[in-house]
């Protein structure tokens, strides 16, 4: 007879199932990019990392959460942030727009909170809604800037993978070893990747030996060379066009630098070369 006492074990097995079914699912790669570079120079950024790896199958969010980058310049100005879900101000279908280059975009709070650090439910609230977001996607690629306490504006953004890109210039490299400075007295010892953008491989890597051995001597952690990106007409056209150059210009030197850095992130292509190279053995 079909009673209560089967009706609850038959719960229990399909929470336990659904519990397994959420563990098994690989975790979304969550990478914040900070930069001394220019907002919209960190927009294009973002766009053109996005577009090589949405073409290559994976399902990709840009997540806005710098008040140093212009949500405009994503055509998110107009767009729900997360935290108005939060609030009961918006609902969450609304607050992701698909961009029409094969990624997603969404933002986190509007430009003038970025830089308050939220109460404690209220950033865990915010967090728990993120990785629901997060878990529908393969990468993450966040926007990011410190907040006033000097750590990104959540949780699961601080223990992700963080990227600090910089220019050739002395400024931009102070800079970026200064962020990097103020993330290690927040957060501890950690790794950092790098991209030196404005520069060929070989200047980029030079730039990249003396920054790495500095913040190895002096704080113990490890950086790892994510690649250059040079400086190529192209980016600035297709940026006129409002296209990524891997769209716009797909046999530019920009486009194949792109393509280099943005293997890197997907988890898809490491998994596949790493199976090619076993396969080799």
């Amino acid at each position: 007879m079909f009673n209560y006492q089967t009706q609850h074990k038959i719960a229990q097995n399909d929470q336990a199932a659904g519990l397994r079914r959420i563990m098994a699912t690989p975790k979304p790669r969550i990478v914040s990019v900070l930069s001394t570079s220019p907002s919209r120079d960190q927009a294009r950024l973002m766009a053109n990392l996005a577009t090589p790896i949405a073409a290559e199958g994976n399902d990709v969010l840009i997540l806005h959460a710098s008040h140093e980058s212009n949500e405009s310049i994503y055509e998110i100005d107009k767009l729900p942030a997360l935290l108005d879900v939060i609030n009961e101000k918006s609902l969450l279908q609304s607050a992701i727009k698909n961009s029409g280059s094969g990624f997603s975009v969404a933002k986190l709070m509007p430009n003038h909170q970025l830089s308050t650090p939220l109460d404690g439910i209220l950033s865990e609230q915010l967090n728990r809604i993120f990785m629901g977001i997060a878990q529908q996607y393969e990468i993450v690629l966040v926007d990011a800037a410190l907040n006033s306490d000097d750590v990104l504006p959540l949780q699961a953004l601080n223990e992700g993978e963080i990227i600090i890109k910089f220019t050739r210039h002395p400024e931009s490299i102070k800079e970026s070893y200064s962020l990097i400075k103020k993330i290690y007295n927040q957060l501890g010892s950690r790794s950092f990747g790098i991209i030196v953008d404005n520069a060929s491989d070989v200047q980029a890597r030079s730039i990249f030996s003396n920054i790495s051995d500095v913040a190895r001597r002096f704080m113990q952690i490890e950086l790892e060379y994510f690649g250059a990106i040079p400086p190529d007409v192209h980016l600035t056209r297709a940026a006129k066009l409002g296209r990524s150059v891997m769209d716009a210009f797909p046999l530019a030197t920009a486009t194949a630098a792109f393509k280099q850095i943005a293997q890197r992130l997907d988890g898809k292509q490491m998994h596949t070369a790493k199976n090619k190279l076993v396969s080799h053995i």
